[in-house]
């Protein structure tokens, strides 16, 4: 509950605000300041003001406010800027207060230079700080509100005083000084209530994170379950190369002995295809199968460690034992850091991974030519979307392997997002290896033409993507 018009007065009457010199403002974030003042019979102090939240107030500060206790914004705010070089060095002449209003002036002057300086403790929208120059010509605001014209170089006016249509009092009184007294209850109030607050952020996070590894868990188990059976592809191989000499063309089928089982087994066959052809075939399935199978493995080990690390990561940070203070630190630093944050592992381009392969992504023209020209070999596939414009993909190549169908998937993925194609959500991509890339003679910067490409359509796969930068973020 915010203080009223009473609780302010009473407030002000305890502060040496009149005489005093403003030294040092601090803003913690986008709602609270504190303001270091130094009076010459009082000494130095801290008056610590917040605005347009629950607990909207202002009083002096008796324990320090450190960094575990209000965080620092992450950029300095253009309010805080104008207040360093305009307010500080600043003497109050006068203070006053609206009747029954919640609103405060602070006359300054600044070595000559008059400025008045509007504190409103209201609830919602209506709370501001307006700094005018002595003729109400605003010069700058903590909240820029055009619609209630108050923006720079405006015109700010009191409002008329208004009667008091219902009665407040000042909250029961303890011993101590009304200052004292609103700095303890509302330190406790506030600090449980953003404790409760970063803790259902963190919980939602904690949440969305589970869900995108439990997936790719699930998913991968899925596609182990397909593929497990690859080694039969390879012993089909095997049996139609010992019976290659039954094989002709415009064959259908084929009814052959599995040497080690003894029975009889029927095999389809690619009736446009020579017997070589088919036997080819069927080795290629096999390879493909086998990388895709070991390929999902590897993912969905990675997959199970990162669960479970993050399953402990986040039963930790949420422990309901900890001292309120330092928990609501971890909080905040866990929300900072979880952002998702494209840093890369090299100079240029994102650097991912798909299972056992490394997945390098240009993101504009001369991240493409430098990936091309000093991070890719010949044997490398490379990806990118027709008719669009947009980053190179590629994929580094293992020896002796085929890239698996889901490597392949996570790559057209980046591809898509990383081009003007994003919108749509789909698009057509070509796709070979980089020693089949021609490059354009005095072309544009990266600018290439493909040879021997093949096509791929790809959907756009949130999940899919959503695994592969969540990982990056937390490499």
């Amino acid at each position: 509950m915010s203080l009223n018009w009473r609780e302010i007065e009473l407030i002000l009457s305890e502060l040496p605000l009149q005489g005093s010199s403003l030294q040092q403002t601090i803003q913690h974030d986008f709602h609270s300041l504190s303001w270091n003042f130094y009076h010459p019979e009082e000494g130095r102090w801290t008056l610590y003001t917040e605005f347009g939240t629950p607990f909207s107030r202002l009083h002096a500060v008796n324990k320090p406010i450190t960094y575990n206790q209000r965080g620092k914004t992450a950029k300095l705010q253009r309010f805080i800027q104008f207040s360093r070089a305009n307010l500080e060095g600043s003497k109050v002449i006068e203070v006053y207060q609206q009747p029954f209003d919640r609103l405060v002036l602070l006359k300054l002057d600044n070595h000559g230079r008059r400025l008045n300086m509007y504190l409103r403790f209201y609830s919602g929208p209506g709370a501001n700080i307006l700094i005018t120059d002595q003729d109400d010509i605003l010069q700058d605001l903590l909240y820029r509100r055009p619609n209630r014209n108050e923006h720079s170089k405006g015109i700010f006016t009191l409002p008329p005083v208004q009667q008091e249509e219902k009665v407040f009092l000042v909250r029961p009184r303890t011993e101590t000084s009304f200052n004292l007294q609103i700095e303890a209850e509302y330190g406790t109030n506030s600090n449980e209530a953003t404790y409760e607050d970063l803790v259902r952020k963190v919980q939602a996070k904690a949440e969305k994170e589970l869900r995108i590894l439990q997936n790719t868990v699930s998913s991968q188990l899925k596609t182990l379950r397909f593929c497990e059976g690859f080694d039969s592809f390879r012993k089909i191989a095997d049996i139609l190369s010992a019976n290659q000499h039954l094989l002709t063309t415009r064959m259908e089928s084929i009814d052959l002995e599995d040497w080690e089982s003894g029975k009889i087994i029927h095999i389809e066959l690619d009736e446009k295809q020579k017997a070589s052809a088919n036997i080819a075939l069927y080795y290629e399935k096999y390879q493909k199968a086998k990388g895709t199978y070991e390929n999902a493995l590897a993912e969905v080990e990675k997959a199970k460690k990162a669960l479970s690390e993050k399953e402990s990561h986040y039963s930790e940070i949420l422990r309901e034992d900890q001292d309120r203070t330092r928990a609501i630190a971890r909080l905040q630093r866990e929300l900072k850091e979880g952002k998702v944050q494209q840093t890369v592992q090299q100079k240029t381009g994102l650097v991912l991974h798909s299972g056992e392969y490394t997945l390098l992504v240009g993101r504009n023209a001369k991240e493409n030519d430098e990936l091309l020209r000093h991070h890719v070999r010949g044997n490398d596939y490379w990806l990118h979307t027709r008719d669009y414009p947009g980053g190179y993909v590629f994929i580094k190549y293992i020896k002796n392997k085929s890239v698996p169908l889901d490597v392949l998937l996570d790559a057209a993925n980046l591809a898509l997002i990383f081009s003007k194609a994003k919108s749509q959500k789909k698009a057509e991509l070509y796709y070979t290896q980089v020693k089949y890339l021609r490059r354009v003679k005095e072309g544009k910067t990266g600018l290439v033409i493909p040879t021997q490409e093949k096509n791929i359509s790809v959907t756009l796969d949130d999940g899919r993507l959503s695994r592969l930068l969540l990982e990056h973020a937390n490499a």
